[in-house]
């Protein structure tokens, strides 16, 4: 009994050895194709974590990590975070523009401590402020925060696949006049995978951190 015991654990260490070296050979970041509407961004790796934001079938993500079955993205425009409204410092120049003011802000989930940390931002980066919600500013996600989805979701893009994809529009771009061209790339944006698609623009350069520390209780 005791030797098969050994046999199952011998075993599973060296699925899990074999696993984490395919990991580690994985390059990033990847484009990838969400397969059906409705599916959900996590706030972690695993789904007791909160949802931020739901996907559609016709949009594209840009995976940065891999952990086991999941997949970290960067988080797209319609996701929103959250950041203690003591941290931030209105502008009168700039409507809905906030100025962090302190260092190592945790950016949350949800609007309360209780909620995970999902990254950190320190001053003076700039964070477009959505509403507020009991002492806590609902913003859109700075460049560089990251989301979770079930690798099962996903259908991972090819090198390859991109470099034809992006080769073949350029071609017909140089056939068609620049009018036509912009026409024709707008039409196609929703479906063309491109690594920076959706994702919000930095507002300022820095200073954005990711962290799943809970040391922190801003």
């Amino acid at each position: 009994m005791n030797y098969i015991k050994s046999l199952i654990v011998i075993f599973s260490l060296l699925t899990l050895t074999a696993y984490a070296q395919e990991e580690a050979k994985e390059k990033f970041p990847k484009a990838g194709y969400v397969k059906n509407d409705g599916v959900i961004v996590k706030a972690g790796d695993n789904e007791n974590f909160e949802n931020l934001c739901t996907l559609l079938k016709t949009d594209s993500v840009k995976i940065i990590d891999r952990r086991y079955s999941w997949l970290k993205i960067l988080l797209p425009r319609k996701a929103v975070l959250y950041v203690n409204s003591d941290y931030v410092t209105l502008t009168s120049n700039e409507k809905g523009i906030g100025i962090i003011n302190a260092s190592n802000v945790n950016l949350r989930a949800g609007a309360g401590t209780r909620y995970s940390i999902v990254g950190q931002i320190s001053k003076p980066e700039k964070v477009s402020i959505l509403s507020e919600d009991a002492g806590w500013y609902k913003i859109e996600p700075p460049y560089g925060t990251a989301g979770w989805i079930h690798s099962n979701q996903i259908d991972i893009a090819e090198e390859n696949e991109i470099k034809n994809s992006e080769q073949e529009k350029t071609v017909k771009e140089e056939k068609t006049t620049p009018s036509a061209a912009a026409q024709k790339k707008e039409a196609a944006s929703s479906s063309t995978v491109k690594l920076n698609a959706n994702y919000p623009v930095p507002l300022t350069k820095g200073n954005l951190s990711i962290s799943t520390s809970t040391k922190n209780n801003r």
